[in-house]
């Protein structure tokens, strides 16, 4: 009896969680326009800096308390552009300094949705990078936030 009176909680608290994961987004699906392609290349893989011994010895200063930092609005440069919400270099786009850059190469695709219009960025393989061009149709399957309508994943068909 015992027994049950702990496993009871563990099944509601897993059905509950269950309900939740299911109805946190919708899956679609629609034809779509390629409207743009772009592929980054691997970032740079820099060796982290080796930790130097103090010189004072048994009594290293406290580190400084963590601030908040002031938003700083200038002005871009004309060799600068903005690429998602990131300001870089133009020469450095798509390259492995690329701020998007991760430790893998991408291959992106923006789409944009024939039914609504919604336009979204594609994370895909070179095989579908390569097929596609600009301006062709797709088959698209995204999962869509019900509350928010943000696109979470999105994936291209066969």
């Amino acid at each position: 009896m015992f027994f049950l009176r702990q496993l009871l909680p563990l099944r509601w608290a897993n059905a509950l969680l269950l309900a939740a994961a299911s109805t946190a987004c919708t899956k679609k699906s629609g034809e779509a326009i390629v409207l743009g392609k772009e592929h980054i290349a691997a970032a740079e893989i820099k060796p982290s800096p080796s930790p130097q011994p103090s010189a004072s010895g048994a009594n290293p200063q406290p580190a400084p308390s963590p601030t908040v930092e002031e938003v700083v609005i200038k002005e871009m440069a004309p060799d600068e552009i903005a690429v998602d919400g990131v300001v870089m270099k133009k020469k450095v786009r798509g390259t492995s300094k690329d701020p998007r850059a991760r430790s893998e190469e991408q291959w992106r695709l923006t789409v944009q949705m024939v039914q609504d219009g919604r336009q979204f960025t594609i994370q895909t393989d070179q095989a579908h990078y390569d097929k596609t061009k600009t301006g062709d149709r797709v088959k698209v399957t995204y999962h869509q936030g019900k509350y928010t309508g943000s696109v979470w994943s999105a994936e291209i068909e066969d």
